[in-house]
């Protein structure tokens, strides 16, 4: 029996897959660059945070442009009314669920700090990713911005 709970033990800890992830799959609406809505499940990708809608950054010429809105049409772009394979961890403090979404094998998190329009967030996972986009200044790293969770911060003042 000892042998057993032993052997129980690991292949749970060993095993790839989360025995607690939920899988949320269909075509996604839109909210904004890190948030979706799939079969009225309210989706933030997990490990990124996307400029807010509402968000300006300036461009290398120092225009003005809503950085916010242009995650979110790429996020639109990059799905394309794909059905997206969501696998979900848990809730955040909004009642949305925390995910890493797929387009078949094609990490959107990742795609998405990869367009320079999002960054790694509260983990470390997307953190080379991110060093690439800087590196070849891609989306907002071409210009000047104010990450995310400074401007939410600098609005909550």
């Amino acid at each position: 029996m000892n042998k057993y709970l032993i052997f129980l033990f690991l292949f749970f800890i060993f095993s790839q897959q989360n025995i607690f992830a939920k899988e949320i799959n269909g075509k996604a609406r839109i909210v904004d660059g890190d948030t979706v809505e799939i079969n009225n499940n309210m989706i933030r990708l997990l490990g990124i945070d996307a400029f807010e809608i509402k968000q300006e950054c300036f461009k290398k010429d120092n225009t003005k442009y809503k950085c916010g809105e242009q995650s979110a049409l790429i996020l639109a772009a990059m799905t394309s009314g794909k059905p997206l394979s969501c696998t979900a961890e848990k809730k955040d403090r909004y009642k949305r669920w925390l995910a890493t979404c797929y387009i078949e094998k094609r990490d959107i998190n990742q795609n998405m700090v990869l367009s320079g329009y999002a960054f790694s967030y509260k983990s470390n996972k997307y953190k080379t990713t991110e060093k690439k986009a800087k590196k070849i200044r891609a989306g907002a790293w071409s210009g000047e911005f104010t990450y995310p969770w400074e401007w939410r911060k600098s609005k909550r003042k």
